[in-house]
């Protein structure tokens, strides 16, 4: 813990009232490029010339038990158990269900087509900012508690984090605080832009894959969104609000951001998702 010492969690920060603008950035680039050099140098891609080390990722890091809770709770419980007052704001239709359910076949490291190569990396496995500790004083920024790690999807991470961020603009939207939304939401694209350049620096990879993890990374993001309002995630601080009126107007929101990016992210990528934000919250 002495390597901790005077650290904070990165969720309790960026529902802080006085979330310091200084830091944002510097925080969503260190761990856009933390993401990016871990998931460009272990991207199975690079890897076809060594099949015994690309089995020993997909072996070692199958980590099943811990897997298969992440498949219950984040892709599965949450849509099957909530009631129809929790849904409010979001309509799970058909099409809707079949953009979770691949997300659920990508995170398992299911091949999706014989046309489609996997694009599995080692991933953190539950990259949300309740993971993140960052030292206040300077922005220093530190991971931890990997016990879910896996060898999956690159957009599991990145959206993980993402989804902090967005549930975290709506929370201080909701609590009347502009300035700490447009603080989130310069930090949430700072981890995107250090994450794609990493990944192309490092790995040399292309915008055709950038773009295949950009949408995943939508999708990854908004799947946590909305377990999270739903109610489904614990004891999350996010749009956790005395007033009930309050409350179920800020899940509404999020539920809206959800809706229109589960299936919009095909097209709009990870820009529909920040503008998305910004007009959910009306920054």
């Amino acid at each position: 813990m002495e390597f901790l010492d005077g650290y904070e969690l990165l969720d309790h920060m960026l529902v802080d009232k006085d979330i310091e603008d200084q830091y944002s950035t510097t925080i969503g680039s260190q761990l856009g490029t933390f993401m990016g050099q871990v998931h460009a140098l272990s991207h199975s891609s690079k890897l076809t010339d060594d099949e015994e080390k690309k089995n020993y990722y997909i072996q070692h890091f199958e980590n099943r038990e811990m897997r298969d809770i992440q498949l219950e709770f984040v892709f599965t419980k949450c849509y099957k158990e909530a009631t129809d007052e929790q849904r409010a704001g979001l309509d799970v239709t058909e099409e809707f269900m079949k953009e979770v359910n691949l997300l659920k076949k990508q995170y398992n490291g299911e091949e999706i087509s014989p046309s489609t190569p996997s694009s599995w990396v080692l991933t953190h496995g539950d990259l949300h900012p309740g993971s993140v500790m960052v030292n206040p004083k300077n922005g220093d920024t530190k991971v931890i508690d990997p016990e879910f790690t896996v060898y999956g999807p690159a957009g599991l991470d990145v959206g993980s984090l993402l989804s902090g961020y967005v549930l975290a603009a709506v929370h201080q939207a909701y609590s009347d605080n502009p300035m700490a939304v447009t603080t989130i939401v310069k930090g949430a694209q700072s981890v995107w832009d250090a994450y794609s350049q990493t990944m192309k620096d490092v790995g040399g990879f292309d915008d055709t894959l950038m773009k295949d993890i950009e949408i995943e990374t939508v999708g990854f993001t908004v799947a946590e969104v909305c377990r999270t309002a739903l109610g489904f995630a614990g004891g999350r601080l996010w749009l956790q609000f005395e007033n009930v009126e309050t409350k179920t107007s800020a899940c509404q929101t999020a539920m809206q951001i959800v809706s229109t990016c589960m299936i919009g992210r095909h097209t709009g990528g990870i820009q529909l998702l920040f503008d998305e934000i910004q007009k959910a919250v009306k920054v």
